[in-house]
């Protein structure tokens, strides 16, 4: 399940456990993340699933949730 691949991801950079890693959580708000982590997280997800992710959407991936969301879009688009 692509959610919990991405809070797999999530909670490798950001040294939380999956267990503690809610959807809705902001990682900002609530993991004290910074954008060189937020980048970590867009190159893995790249890599991983082989997809290219607008920088610009970086911005809106704040949030497990969104992340999700925003890389359904990307596989959804490059496999539909």
């Amino acid at each position: 399940m692509l959610e919990k691949e991405i809070k797999e991801i999530v909670s490798e950079i950001i040294q939380v456990s999956v267990d503690d890693i809610e959807s809705n959580d902001s990682f900002f708000d609530d993991y004290g993340m910074d954008s060189l982590k937020a980048l970590e997280i867009l190159a893995e997800i790249e890599n991983k699933y082989h997809i290219t992710i607008n920088p610009e959407k970086l911005i809106d991936m704040t949030s497990v949730a969104e992340v999700v969301r925003i890389t359904s879009e990307y596989l959804n688009h490059n496999h539909g």
